[in-house]
């Protein structure tokens, strides 16, 4: 506090703050007050010219660490015998473009009083930084994407792996993309005859057939028992098949029968989950890690349950190729055409031998309902 005559202080601007007028011989207190103080356009412009410097300097030093593959890759930019040169000397021009940069970029930063080299390091951090986010971010999208497409290509090998030989979902973009009619396709028939030359097992058992194709339901014919390394089929079964499609596939399956019936097939996934879960409460994967595992091992048990004799799979060339083999050849007799009873004999001559894997051979015949 001042109580004496104190002279007059006039009003001030200070930095765009107008501080008022002070008559003489009024006391005072000193009171703090905070304000910004804002630098000039000057040194706003001095700044942008010392970072104009940096940015100009750092771009020199790269194109002297360019300069060898620019020279080997444009052969308008200097002469043969440079490259020679350089080409036999470019450990020793790495270890000099190396000193001069340091000696260049250290000068200029040196020279520049608003810069330092702890300001130039932590500004190079801070971009990695956001590089680094914004690279993370773009990874994990563009994994969850390929993830996808992968989970998508291998899903045949998926599915198969779990033990099931038809599709889990019947349908697929043709269907879609026709709103799910049925127009397109055909009913064929499939005749099979007998099966031979299977591989024996260790005596007599009770084979039977389950035939895969498209979006078809899987279908199985009547159990043979007594069989030892052939079976007497006889059967036919009908089909919906479009014959434009190539992806559509034909899959034959000699199984053995089991004396495991269905219902503990369908058991098996929840048993294997329980037993999982149980057995990964003591794994570092917890129980519901064990859980999955078990559940995933309960289906693939289920769906091996029968073991596989033989099989054969034929594409739709192989199918087309059939069909017009039969249709070529034509049927029996107007007294053999009933619905009870095949459009052909059961001999070997009206049927066409196809080998099966692993070994044997299966007589089959496949026919258009509808133009024969």
């Amino acid at each position: 506090n001042s109580t004496n005559k104190l002279p007059g202080v006039p009003a001030r601007n200070i930095s765009g703050v107008l501080l008022p007028p002070i008559p003489a011989g009024v006391p005072t207190t000193i009171i703090p007050v905070v304000f910004p103080v804002l630098p000039g356009s000057s040194a706003n412009r001095d700044i942008a010219i010392e970072d104009a410097h940096i940015s100009a300097v750092f771009m020199l030093a790269a194109l002297i660490w360019l300069l060898p593959w620019l020279c080997a890759n444009n052969s308008k930019l200097c002469c043969r015998c440079f490259r020679r040169f350089m080409s036999r000397r470019l450990h020793a021009y790495c270890w000099i473009g190396f000193l001069a940069n340091l000696v260049i970029i250290s000068c200029v930063i040196a020279n520049e009083p608003d810069v330092s080299a702890n300001d130039i390091f932590f500004g190079v951090v801070r971009i990695i930084e956001k590089f680094t986010d914004q690279l993370q971010e773009v990874l994990t999208q563009a994994g969850l994407v390929f993830g996808i497409a992968l989970a998508y290509s291998f899903r045949q090998k998926v599915v198969t792996l779990l033990g099931f030989d038809s599709s889990l979902v019947r349908a697929d973009l043709r269907d879609i993309l026709t709103c799910f009619s049925m127009r397109r396709f055909s009913t064929i028939e499939i005749a099979i005859l007998k099966a031979s030359g299977l591989p024996a097992g260790f005596g007599s058992r009770s084979l039977f057939l389950r035939v895969v194709s498209g979006m078809n339901e899987p279908m199985h014919s009547r159990p043979r028992d007594g069989c030892v390394d052939s079976m007497v089929v006889k059967e036919r079964m009908q089909l919906n098949y479009d014959p434009s499609d190539s992806s559509q596939t034909l899959a034959l399956y000699i199984k053995q029968q089991e004396i495991v019936g269905q219902a503990v097939k369908q058991l098996a996934p929840a048993v294997g989950m329980v037993a999982g879960g149980a057995a990964g409460m003591m794994t570092p994967l917890g129980p519901q890690g064990g859980a999955a595992i078990g559940a995933v091992a309960g289906i693939g048990t289920a769906n091996s349950l029968g073991p596989e004799v033989a099989r054969l799979e034929m594409s739709s060339a192989m199918i087309n190729r059939l069909l017009d083999e039969a249709t070529r050849s034509g049927a029996a007799a107007p007294s053999a055409m009933r619905s009870t009873a095949p459009l052909v004999p059961w001999a070997e001559e009206y049927f066409t031998k196809v080998d099966l894997v692993p070994q044997g051979a299966i007589w089959l015949r496949i026919m258009d309902r509808e133009k024969t």
